[in-house]
């Protein structure tokens, strides 16, 4: 007797016990919750807390979403400041700088080095987060609510009181620079840096953190963006969780009502728009490399275009979720890698959408023109109603777990405040998303998505029959060796 044979078995078995004991079983049919799965309710409604927010006299920003359901709290100190404020040859540097902050403090009126803040941070049951993206740069913790002042107080002395030591930035250049030559090894990030590049050809966008722009950054660098960025007008103080706006303002007086800054501040950066490569095909040769990364690039909305509902449904169809178009493609009808990765970024000056895989040398070619040729079907193809209900589902579901939880909170309204958006929007995204139609999602990939428009970068091992499929995809195109590129240039050449 097979093993599937023994399973129905015992779940008829469980069937006529169920019966016997007097609950309803249909003749013949499966049972509920076993081998029918049971059928989807109806969307429940998405109860969003109250934000409030307020500006100190000094120009902090102050923003509160009350949720009591525990008694935790996450708060985040954010900069509006990131990597597009790096200086030319300088990429790297915001995060250096927001990192450098854990590493050494004025506490009390005294020098506290990185080891004694994190047992600190210990103390009150939480660690401090530190991370940099476009835009902003942001120390984070996550307590309880009766410690929440002491975790404040910490924030606000890592935020305002740095040490900023050189030898501390030493040490944490030596590591990022061994973490730099582990992603130098990686095919997929290879592609993906250069991928960038080519895409937006120049300006803060196209900048990847390389190992020579690290070596330039000095002390003198970091302590320089932390007086231009770090600043009171320029900060927001975010708090979610169990805390109302009244207690947010008092604590924020007291910790940061003194707060002042002096000196210039940065200077605006201008929007630029893409400035593509020539080249529609890029091949970067890695001998040796276990596999290919495959990368697409692609024009996206720009930062505050009325259609960024549009372009997020849009990236949804292609690659949000497992029966995605790219996935259902790549990943199962023809398993040629465990997934395809999809990305939208939103600029002043334009957007970059990306498309990424995994794969064998072998299947680099095959993958490299199936996502193309589906990204390019999309304004031929739009997607059908149940199709786009799928997808609009997945991005409302992702939303509202995030809204779960303080910190989720606290992440999308900080990806709010990072992209100077109104704290409003956060009310409409679902119906927002909801709304969009068929038609429009074409109409958006015929706009941005035309095949004159699209990259391809693929980094591996271009030996052998592998690197001659892939070369015969396109005569013209650029092919680097690992070592000769320079990710500081539009071209890519050394």
């Amino acid at each position: 007797m097979s093993a599937r044979t023994t399973r129905r078995s015992a779940l008829q078995a469980a069937g006529a016990l169920l019966a016997a004991a007097g609950w309803p079983v249909a003749a013949g049919a499966a049972t509920p919750g076993i081998e029918t799965p049971p059928e989807p309710g109806p969307p429940r409604p998405l109860k969003l807390p109250p934000v409030e927010q307020v500006r100190l006299a000094n120009g902090l920003r102050v923003v509160v979403a009350p949720r009591s359901r525990v008694p935790l709290v996450t708060a985040s100190l954010m900069v509006m400041a990131g990597g597009e404020n790096e200086p030319a040859g300088r990429a790297g540097l915001a995060a250096a700088a927001v990192g450098l902050l854990v590493k050494g403090a004025r506490r009390g009126g005294r020098a506290v080095g990185a080891t004694a803040l994190a047992q600190q941070a210990e103390a009150l049951g939480a660690s401090v987060d530190s991370g940099s993206g476009w835009r902003s740069a942001s120390l984070g913790m996550t307590v309880t609510t009766p410690r929440l002042p002491q975790a404040l107080a910490l924030l606000a002395d890592l935020l305002r009181q740095p040490l900023l030591q050189a030898e501390e930035w030493a040490r944490a250049r030596d590591q990022t620079l061994d973490e730099l030559r582990l992603t130098l090894a990686s095919p997929g990030s290879v592609a993906a840096m250069a991928a960038r590049r080519v895409f937006w050809g120049r300006g803060p966008w196209a900048a990847s953190a390389t190992p020579a722009s690290l070596q330039r950054i000095g002390i003198d660098d970091l302590r320089a963006l932390h007086r231009s960025a770090y600043r009171p007008e320029r900060s927001v103080l975010l708090l979610a969780g169990d805390i109302d706006a009244a207690a947010a303002l008092r604590l924020a007086e007291r910790l940061f009502g003194g707060w002042q800054a002096s000196g210039a501040a940065l200077a605006p950066v201008e929007p630029l728009a893409p400035a593509s490569a020539l080249q529609r095909l890029v091949l970067v040769d890695m001998p040796g490399s276990g596999q290919s990364g495959v990368v697409l690039a692609a024009p996206f909305a720009a930062l505050g275009d009325a259609e960024r509902r549009v372009a997020e449904v849009a990236s949804a169809v292609l690659g949000g979720g497992y029966s995605s178009r790219l996935n259902q493609e790549v990943r199962i009808k023809r398993g040629l890698s465990y997934g395809v990765s999809v990305a939208g970024e939103m600029q002043p000056g334009g957007g970059l959408w990306t498309a990424q895989a995994q794969t064998q040398h072998a299947t680099a070619a095959q993958v490299a023109e199936l996502l193309r040729s589906e990204v390019l079907r999309l304004a031929q193809e739009p997607p059908a109603a149940a199709e786009l209900a799928a997808r609009q589902a997945t991005l409302v579901g992702r939303f509202a777990r995030r809204l779960e939880t303080g910190a989720g909170m606290a992440a999308v309204l900080g990806s709010l405040l990072a992209q100077g958006r109104p704290l409003a929007d956060l009310g409409g995204y679902v119906d927002e998303v909801q709304a969009v139609t068929p038609a429009q999602v074409q109409a958006f990939a015929q706009r941005h998505w035309r095949a004159d428009a699209l990259r391809v970068v693929v980094a591996g091992d271009l030996s052998g029959e592998s690197g001659a499929a892939l070369r015969a995809l396109d005569a013209g195109a650029l092919v680097r060796p690992l070592s000769g590129i320079d990710f500081e240039r539009a071209d890519l050449g050394g």
